[in-house]
This record gives C-alpha cells, structure tokens and sequence, in this order.
C-alpha cells in the first residue's frame, strides 16, 4: 500500500541472490532477467496463482506462520525446482525465460516447495545473502520489521513504520531524479564544478600568499618555452 511498487521490487532481488547461493550454475544461465516475473505471485502470497482453495489455505497457513521474507525462499525454490527445464531454454532467449519463470511449476508440489522453503531459509538466512542483496533492503521495510512473526506491533507502531518507509521512498525517488537531472545536464554541470573549483583555489592561494609565487613561476616557465619555440629550425 506504498506510493508505488518500488520497495515490492526491491525485495524481489534477493530471488537472484538467493539461486546465486545455492546454485550458481542456473544463476549464470538466467543471466541479468530482472526478477519482476515474481512480483503477483509475492505481492498475493501466491493467491494470483493457485486456483485451488485448499492450496491456497495450505499455503497461507505456511506464509503466516513464518515471518514475510519465507515467501521471497519459496518462489526461489520453485525456480530451483525447475533447473531443467530453464536450462533447456536458450539464454538468448530472455523473454521466453521470463514468461516461464512467471508462472509457477505444473504440478505444483505444494508440500515439497514448502520443505525446500524452509530448507533454504534456515540454510542461507537473509543476512548471508551474496551481492550485498539484504543490505540494500531499508530497514523499515516489512521484511526486517518483522523478522519475528510472533512479535505484537501496537498501530502507532504499525503507522510510524509505514511513514518511514514512505519517507525512504520519495528520498529515493528525489535521489533518482536529482542524479538523472545531473547526468543529463552534465555538461552544464561539469563547467560550473570546474569554475567553482579553480575560484575555490584563487581565493585559497591568495589567502596562503602563493598566488604571486605561481604567478612568477608561470611567468618564467612561459618565457622558457618562448626561448625553446625560437630556437627551433
């Protein structure tokens, strides 16, 4: 229920990390396919996808019994589930990759997927995770907030950890867009650095009575090159 789905996709980058972990192999393979193919999935706890209704109570009797982050493992589990049949689809096939990681295994072993969760949970927690993936999760976010699932949250506290993450968003987003301005008016940007610079050093040489120093040394080295131009044929 954030301003947008930023701090969802951000989670959904530990699936990467989590296949780079445990099987670097079928990381390497999928290469740099962005894991947005996992974003319904996460974001419905798996509902969006599961048409029977004993699965889906199955499930989120597993999902809320375990803290939020057990549901980023389980969709990486599946994937590892499949290796074989993604292995079967050529790499510069990418988008064929991602339209097949975007629906869930067929039969889906429920109960297996489950173990294998739990499995990988407890084998590689989020702190343990390679490409700095669980540090770049914000600390307000739900999936460290909430690392205990039995941990009773007031609504003040609930609303105060909401608005934090709401402000981490736009500071972001204000980071994102003040970058993107810098870059594309580089230029601009760069000859007013460099103005601002060579003053920042007069006034620093001035005021450290070396300008007039540089200024003779300048002035004599300019004379020697007059010298040197002169003398040649």
């Amino acid at each position: 229920m954030l301003p947008s789905l930023s701090p969802a996709v951000k989670h959904l980058h530990l699936i990467p990390a989590i296949i780079e972990t445990t099987d670097p192999e079928l990381r390497r393979h999928l290469g740099n396919i962005q894991p947005f193919f996992a974003l319904a999935a996460t974001l419905t706890l798996y509902a969006h996808d599961i048409q029977e209704y004993s699965n889906i109570a199955r499930l989120f009797d597993f999902l809320l019994a375990h803290e939020p982050v057990v549901a980023i493992y389980l969709f990486a589990a599946m994937i590892l589930s499949r290796k074989k049949e993604l292995l079967e689809i050529p790499e510069n096939e990418p988008e064929m990759l991602h339209f097949t990681l975007s629906k869930l295994p067929n039969p889906l072993d429920l109960d297996g997927h489950i173990l294998n969760a739990t499995k990988l949970f407890k084998d590689h927690p989020p702190e343990s995770l390679p490409l700095g993936a669980w540090k770049r999760i914000p600390w307000c976010s739900v999936l460290k907030t909430s690392r205990d699932p039995y941990q009773a949250y007031a609504v003040d506290d609930a609303v105060y950890l909401f608005d934090q993450q709401t402000r981490q968003l736009r500071y972001e987003e204000r980071k994102k867009q003040a970058l993107d301005f810098m870059w594309s008016h580089r230029r601009s940007v760069g000859s007013v650095a460099l103005t601002i610079l060579v003053g920042a050093a007069s006034i620093y040489l001035r005021k450290k009575g070396l300008d007039n120093a540089i200024l003779s040394y300048a002035g004599r080295v300019q004379k020697l090159l007059q010298r040197w131009i002169s003398s040649l044929p």
